[in-house]
């Protein structure tokens, strides 16, 4: 078996202990999720591009609906998948980061906010897959309780993965944790640092919607649709030059060096 092969079966046996350690173990009893048809309703309103979901029991680590789309990034049967298979698509190079990521979500969960706010939080991060054609993506990931346990363990989680590939996005190593309901959120935070030390906090406070205009906001709106200069201009009915200023004061502004990197950060602020 080719080493990164080994690699690659060695994380996902690790990434799934880490749930069935963090998780399942401390769920009483199983409950399925109740309200899977209106879920599927509501996300089959919008269509950001190519994405799948799945909403996942921590009781047994087992797929309670897989979104249909998952067939255009792997070759499985929807209604017959297991966890395992969707995360072989991660790039072996990427399983390290993967699995401290999830161990900051678990953090945040565990120890940082109420168990009966989880729902009202979307957790984000970025990952590398390879798809079935041998195609490489930048994913989205954007996980969200569904359901807590009387005794507060996280029951149902959704995981929604949407390509970002073509926003030209710098992947980031950072996470989000955006708050719904005007609770505390906490941006593009580093997994290998202290995450939610008091300094950490009072940096988050500079939030990239403060640094920028409501225009320079509508540029790099433009920026991840990959739109030129020109078509910007022509969308915002302004001159090139002003597109141009716009853009190096934006990077300026947030001291990014590029734009898909100020796109990258964003993302994971929620703003696009």
């Amino acid at each position: 078996m080719p080493p990164d092969l080994v690699f690659m079966k060695s994380g996902i046996t690790h990434l799934v202990d880490l749930w069935r350690e963090g998780y399942s173990n401390h769920i009483e009893k199983y409950q399925p999720y109740q309200a899977i048809e209106q879920l599927k309703h509501v996300a089959a309103l919008f269509s950001p591009g190519e994405f799948y979901y799945f909403i996942l029991n921590m009781y047994n680590l087992e797929l309670e609906y897989v979104h249909p789309g998952v067939s255009k990034f792997i070759d499985v049967n929807p209604g017959d998948t297991k966890i395992e298979e969707l995360l072989t698509t991660v790039v072996p190079d990427d399983m390290a980061s993967v699995q401290d990521k999830e161990l900051l979500l678990k953090e945040f969960m565990d120890n940082i906010v109420d168990p009966k706010q989880l729902p009202f939080y979307k957790m984000m991060y970025m990952y590398r897959m390879r798809d079935r054609n041998g195609k490489f993506r930048t994913m989205l990931l954007q996980v969200n309780v569904l359901s807590v346990s009387e005794n507060g363990k996280v029951e149902h989680i959704l995981s929604v993965h949407t390509d970002i590939s073509y926003m030209g996005v710098s992947k980031t190593d950072k996470v989000s944790f955006i708050s719904l309901n005007e609770g505390k959120s906490y941006y593009n935070i580093d997994p290998k640092a202290d995450p939610f030390r008091q300094e950490n906090d009072e940096e988050n406070c500079h939030c990239i919607s403060e640094l920028l205009t409501k225009r320079e906001l509508e540029v790099i709106q433009l920026s991840s649709r990959g739109l030129s200069v020109s078509k910007m201009a022509i969308e915002l009915n302004i001159s090139e030059y002003t597109v141009r200023t716009h853009r190096k004061n934006m990077l300026k502004k947030t001291e990014f060096s590029n734009i898909p990197e100020l796109v990258s950060h964003c993302i994971m602020e929620g703003l696009i």
